[in-house]
């Protein structure tokens, strides 16, 4: 990243939408979306190790949202009310 992602022509030309899982549904499957990234700070690359010995290359990331996660899908996904 080069500074760019914090500029308005940036944030009106990108969107990264952020989905995510409760782990206690991971046999559902089932994604939530909680909104778009609209800054990223540290990013970096990264290896996963698999299960199986094999390795997944992986960029890690803080993310700001550009709005708040709503309070009822936070305390689903968390199982905590929003701060």
């Amino acid at each position: 990243m080069d500074g760019t992602e914090r500029t308005p022509t940036w944030q009106n030309c990108h969107f990264a939408p952020i989905f995510i899982r409760c782990k206690a549904e991971e046999q559902e499957k089932s994604y939530y979306f909680v909104g778009n990234a609209v800054a990223l700070d540290d990013v970096r690359a990264s290896v996963n190790p698999g299960e199986d010995g094999s390795e997944s290359k992986v960029v890690i990331s803080t993310l700001k949202l550009g709005k708040p996660v709503d309070p009822e899908l936070y305390r689903h996904l968390t199982g905590k009310s929003a701060l």
